[in-house]
């Protein structure tokens, strides 16, 4: 957690400099709470403030609540593959500086927002099938992983009445750094244990072999007496990230 400083800070330095411009007589603070729906599909109950700390400038803090459930059906995902269950719960907090390029003193127009975000996913899975050799295998993973990401995107809000925003951002790029680890044990413990602890080793050996290269060359896989691990230290990704938001302004 201590990627969250970072933005903290952030966001309580805009507060302080927004009070000290209170007394402007061409600048009028501007608040907007919004919710974000866009974050659903990725099981995430998403809000975010923004605060205008001058005529041209705000900052803005995203919390995301994480919302575990099934994601089977999504993202390719289906019970005729390997995975036969799958469910994750998302939890993000994000903080950024935004630049208005237009006149108004209002948080509306089109804007350029650099960024800093840190995520955490945790759930589980279970998979089973059989290996290429006949032998079967079925087992139970729990997946838990940080992120810690920086990006820039563009976008275009609007105030409706003063009151309602529609915001809208797209062209937003982020690079991050993913850490964590993924856990498999086989659903029975048998005297034939050590052999399926070999087979599900070989199995997931084989998925992570077709992953992208930047990816796979930061994992690693191994076994123990009782499990599978899988472990992701600093894998470099690319993101791109668009959608939209609606709020209140007052």
């Amino acid at each position: 957690m201590k990627y969250i400083i970072l933005p903290v800070f952030l966001f309580a330095f805009a507060l302080f400099t927004g009070a000290q411009n209170q007394n402007s007589d061409d600048y009028k603070i501007k608040n907007i709470v919004k919710f974000q729906p866009v974050t659903l599909p990725f099981n995430a109950v998403s809000f975010e403030y923004e605060r205008m700390i001058n005529g041209n400038n705000a900052v803005t803090l995203q919390v995301g609540i994480p919302n575990q459930k099934s994601i089977m059906g999504k993202f390719g995902i289906n019970s005729n593959s390997d995975l036969k269950s799958a469910e994750f719960g998302s939890a993000i907090i994000r903080g950024a500086y935004r630049h208005y390029t237009g006149q108004s003193t209002l948080p509306k127009g089109f804007y350029i927002e650099p960024y800093l975000k840190y995520q955490q996913l945790k759930g589980g899975a279970s998979i089973a099938g059989v290996d290429d050799q006949g032998d079967p295998y079925s087992g139970k993973s729990d997946v838990k992983f940080n992120t810690i990401n920086m990006g820039c995107q563009l976008g275009i809000q609007f105030l409706i009445a003063k009151r309602v925003s529609l915001d809208l951002y797209f062209l937003g790029l982020e690079g991050g750094l993913l850490n964590g680890s993924i856990t498999t044990t086989p659903t029975s413990y048998t005297e034939y244990n050590p052999i399926i602890l070999t087979v599900l080793k070989n199995v997931i050996d084989q998925n992570i072999a077709q992953a992208p290269s930047f990816i796979r060359n930061k994992l690693t896989t191994t076994q123990t007496s009782t499990q599978v691990l899988i472990n992701a230290k600093s894998a470099v990704y690319p993101w791109i990230r668009g959608g939209f938001s609606i709020g209140f302004a007052f």
